[in-house]
């Protein structure tokens, strides 16, 4: 619904999202809203001491911006 929203009221084309590589719940979260696996950020956040892996989604709005 809050994707929905964003895209409906303030026209927005593209979100983007993140979560912890070894998060597999939050990565499965963000394919069911649409979004598509976009990379990897290596080492990106310092966890309990320790280095951990990003995963960059996004959704693009097939609505808007295209010609």
């Amino acid at each position: 619904m809050l994707v929905a929203f964003a895209e409906d009221h303030f026209g927005l084309t593209r979100l983007v999202g993140r979560c912890i590589a070894s998060n597999a719940a939050s990565a499965r979260v963000m394919e069911k809203a649409g979004f598509t696996l976009e990379g990897r950020q290596i080492k990106h956040v310092q966890r309990d001491g320790r280095y951990e892996d990003m995963l960059l989604f996004g959704r693009c709005s097939s609505a808007r911006g295209e010609a």
